[in-house]
C-alpha cells in the first residue's frame, strides 16, 4: 500500500494492457469454446458431406486420396490423445507424491501427538501426587507449629521442676530447642514443592496448548489428503479413458492404412463410414450434453460444500468472511507486479501478496472471522491508499485486515464485534482491478497466511 506513484503508473499499464486483451478476446465468438456447439457443428458437417456424396455418387471414384485423408487425421488424433494422456500420466504421479508425503507427514504428527499426550499425562499424574503430599507436609507442618506454640507457654523452669528427673527435663527441654529447626526443614521442603508444582502446571498449560495445535494441523493435513485422494481418482479415471482412446484410436488407424492398400474405388463402403460417423457424431452430441448436465450438478454440489466450510468454525475459532468464497489469490511470494515488496522470515520478496483475496461478486456480505474490537475502520491509511477497510484485533497479538470493501462501512473503532457479524460489503476501493475483499491476518508484527487460523 506504499509507494503510491509507482503503483498508480503500474495499475495504468495494467489495465491499458487488460483492456487490449478484453477487446481482442471478443473477436472471437464464445461458441467456439463450447464443446456441445462444436459437436452439433461437426454432426451437422457430416450429414451434409453425406448426402452430398449420395448425390455425386457417380463421380466419386478417388476412395483412395480420401482414405489417405483419413488416415492423415487419425494419425494427428493419435498424437493429440498420446500427449494429454502422457501429460495426465504425469499429474497422476505428482498427486501420489503429494499423497505420499501428507500420509508420511499424518503419520509422524500423529506420533508426535501420542507422545505428547503420554508426557502430558504423566506431568498431570506428577502433579496430582505432589499435590497430596504437599497437603501431607502442610498439615504436619500446622500440627508442628500448634504444638511448638502450645507449649512455649510453659517456661524452662516449669519443665525442670514438673519432670520426674533430670534426665527427662533435659529431653524435654532439647525438644523445645529442636522442633523449630526440624519445622524449618519442612517449611523449606514444602516450599520446594509448591515451586516444582508450579513448574509443572505451566509445563502442562503449555503442553496442552501444543497438543491443540498438532491435533488442528492433524486435521487440515487430513482435509488435504482427502482432496488429493479425490484428485487422484479423477485423474486415475481419466487416465483410463485417455488409454482406452488411444487404443481405439490406434485400431483406427491401423484398419485405415489396411483400407488404403485394399481400396480399389469402392465409394458405397466410404458413404457407409460417413454413416457411422454422422451416427458417432450424434451420439457425441448426446454424451456432452450429459456430460454437461453432470458438471452442472457437480459444480452446485461444489458450491455447496465450500458454503458448508465457509460456515465452519476453526479449531482457533475463525470462520471465513464470507459464506461461500471463490479464491483469486493465495497469500504469499508473486510475480504481479502490484504487489509490494515484503521480507518474510528472513527473506526478501520483490512481490508479496500478504492476504488471500476472494471474490464473491461486488456487494457480497463481508463477516468478521472472529470476535474481537474495531481497531480502525473507514479508510485508515488515507491518504496513501484510498481503499475502505476494517481492521479487528482478537487478542493474543493477532488482528485481521479486511480491504476493498465498500464505502458503506458498518462498523466504528473501539466497537465490538461478534464472529460472523457483517461489517462491510464486498468493494473495489484503492488499488483494486475489481471487486473482492484482501483478508490478511497480521499476528504479532508479521503477515502470516490466514489459512493457518481457518477452518
Amino acid at each position: 500500500m506504499k509507494r503510491r506513484a509507482v503503483l498508480a503508473v503500474t495499475l495504468v499499464a495494467f489495465l491499458t494492457v487488460g483492456g487490449g486483451l478484453v477487446v481482442d478476446s471478443q473477436r472471437d465468438p464464445v461458441r467456439a469454446a463450447d464443446p456441445i456447439a462444436q459437436a452439433k457443428a461437426q454432426r451437422d458437417a457430416i450429414e451434409a458431406q453425406l448426402a452430398e456424396q449420395r448425390a455425386r455418387l457417380a463421380r466419386l471414384k478417388a476412395t483412395s486420396a480420401a482414405l489417405a485423408q483419413q488416415l492423415d487425421v487419425t494419425k494427428a488424433e493419435l498424437a493429440q490423445i498420446t500427449a494429454e494422456y502422457e501429460r495426465v500420466l504425469a499429474q497422476l504421479a505428482d498427486v501420489r507424491d503429494q499423497i505420499d508425503e501428507i500420509k508420511a507427514h499424518l503419520k509422524k504428527l500423529r506420533e508426535q501427538i501420542d507422545e505428547l499426550e503420554q508426557q502430558l499425562d504423566a506431568v498431570a499424574e506428577d502433579i496430582r501426587q505432589q499435590t497430596a503430599d504437599l497437603w501431607v507436609r502442610e498439615a504436619l507442618l500446622q500440627d508442628h507449629l500448634r504444638s511448638a506454640y502450645e507449649q512455649s507457654q510453659v517456661s524452662l523452669l516449669e519443665v525442670m521442676l514438673s519432670s520426674e528427673s533430670l534426665d527427662a527435663a533435659t529431653s524435654q527441654v532439647g525438644y523445645l530447642l529442636n522442633i523449630s529447626d526440624q519445622d524449618q526443614v519442612l517449611a523449606d521442603e514444602i516450599a520446594a514443592i509448591r515451586e516444582e508444582l508450579e513448574v509443572k502446571r505451566v509445563t502442562l498449560r503449555d503442553g496442552w496448548r501444543a497438543l491443540r495445535e498438532a491435533k488442528a494441523e492433524a486435521t487440515q493435513e487430513e482435509e488435504i489428503l482427502e482432496d488429493r485422494q479425490a484428485e487422484l481418482k479423477v485423474l486415475e479415471t481419466r487416465t483410463a479413458e485417455l488409454k482406452a482412446a488411444a487404443e481405439r484410436k490406434k485400431a483406427q488407424q491401423e484398419a485405415a492404412l489396411n483400407d488404403a492398400l485394399n481400396a480399389q474405388g469402392n465409394v458405397t463402403t466410404q458413404i457407409v463410414n460417413n454413416q457411422r460417423a454422422a451416427e458417432a457424431a450424434t451420439a457425441l452430441v448426446n454424451r456432452l450434453v450429459a456430460e454437461q448436465a453432470a458438471l452442472e450438478e457437480a459444480r452446485r454440489r461444489a458450491e455447496e460444500e465450500a458454503r458448508r466450510r465457509s460456515q465452519t468454525i476453526s479449531a482457533s475459532g475463525y470462520r471465513w468472511p464470507e459464506a461461500a468464497p471463490r479464491i483469486t489469490q493465495e497469500w504469499g511470494p508473486t510475480s504481479f507486479a502490484l504487489e509490494p515488496p515484503y521480507t518474510y522470515n528472513g527473506h526478501y520478496y520483490p512481490h508479496f501478496h500478504t492476504g488471500i483475496d476472494m471474490a464473491s461478486g461486488c456487494g457480497t456480505p463481508i463477516l468478521a472471522a472472529k470476535a474481537g474490537v474495531v481497531l480502525a475502520s473507514g479508510r485508515p491509511l488515507w491518504p496513501y491508499d484510498s481503499g475502505y477497510g476494517v481492521i479487528l484485533d482478537h487478542g493474543d497479538g493477532i488482528r485481521t485486515w479486511y480491504w476493498h470493501i465498500t464505502s458503506q462501512v458498518l462498523v466504528s473503532p473501539g466497537q465490538i464485534v461478534n464472529t460472523g457479524q457483517v461489517i462491510g460489503y464486498e468493494g473495489n476501493t484503492g488499488y483494486s482491478t475489481g471487486c473482492h475483499l484482501h483478508f490478511a491476518t497480521y499476528v504479532n508484527g508479521v503477515y502470516e497466511n490466514p489459512r493457518r487460523v481457518l477452518p
